[in-house]
């Protein structure tokens, strides 16, 4: 049924829940509910001042999203935590939430591409270290990586190395971070990307974009990050700019 022609009421109720939906969202991903239990409907119903049928909506909706789940007998849980990954400074998954490792699935050297060359600063022709690895958390695969490297590659990759914090084994090689920028954006699950991850084709990811640089501006990596969407919440403090009002002047007649 389309919305122009559901019933007035119907479309009130799917309105209400899509609110609910995104307040228990809010408050899943943010691991407010202890041990990951939601309330129960009675509760919710007078959290909301809403009907059952709200609420039973938006518990819908969570679980198309694959956010929660129903234990007949039990109650509602959610099925897995979200990674809040802060915009503040350079890092990956922090080790305390789950375990964290890196597979690295390939590393090889090729002729840089004139973008991978633009950005690491190589000459046209030149030949690059790529290296391709999963970051897993706990069991779960959370992202997969290509990432561009200028040569040589001894000492800061190798296959079998076990990694915790993927950056650290650049600051292992000798090498001091410094400003990195980041690019995101919203793509859909390739079949290689779906394999690796253990999500439908066609599942949200997260696209990062990223240039690693050292403390003197060199790039020490050019590299595409393609994380789960379901699994990821982007945390930022966003300070206003302060703007001078508009100044008019009068002509005099």
């Amino acid at each position: 049924m389309s919305q122009a022609r559901m019933d007035p009421r119907t479309k009130r109720r799917l309105s209400a829940a899509r609110r609910v939906r995104d307040l228990l969202r809010a408050a899943v991903v943010h691991e407010e509910f202890p041990a990951g239990a939601l309330p129960g409907e009675a509760e919710l119903m007078l959290s909301f001042s809403a009907s059952r049928q709200v609420i039973r909506d938006a518990l819908a909706l969570l679980r198309e999203e694959g956010l929660v789940k129903r234990v007949p007998g039990t109650g509602t849980f959610a099925v897995s935590s979200k990674v809040r990954h802060p915009f503040g400074h350079l890092h990956g998954p922090e080790p305390a939430l789950e375990r964290v490792s890196h597979r690295i699935l390939a590393i090889s050297q090729e002729i840089a591409a004139p973008r991978v060359a633009d950005r690491l600063g190589l000459d046209p022709g030149a030949e690059c270290g790529v290296v391709e690895y999963v970051a897993v958390l706990g069991d779960e695969p959370y992202y997969v990586c290509t990432a561009y490297i200028p040569l040589p590659l001894r000492g800061v990759v190798m296959h079998g190395q076990a990694v915790e914090e993927w950056y650290s084994v650049y600051e292992a090689a000798g090498f001091e971070l410094g400003v990195t920028d980041q690019a995101v954006e919203a793509i859909l699950a390739d079949d290689e990307a779906a394999v690796l991850l253990d999500i439908p084709p066609g599942a949200p990811l997260m696209l990062f974009e990223r240039l690693v640089r050292d403390r003197a501006g060199r790039p020490l990596e050019y590299a595409f990050a393609r994380v789960r969407g379901d699994r990821l919440t982007l945390l930022a403090q966003l300070p206003r700019r302060v703007r001078r009002p508009l100044t008019t002047t009068r002509r005099e007649a």
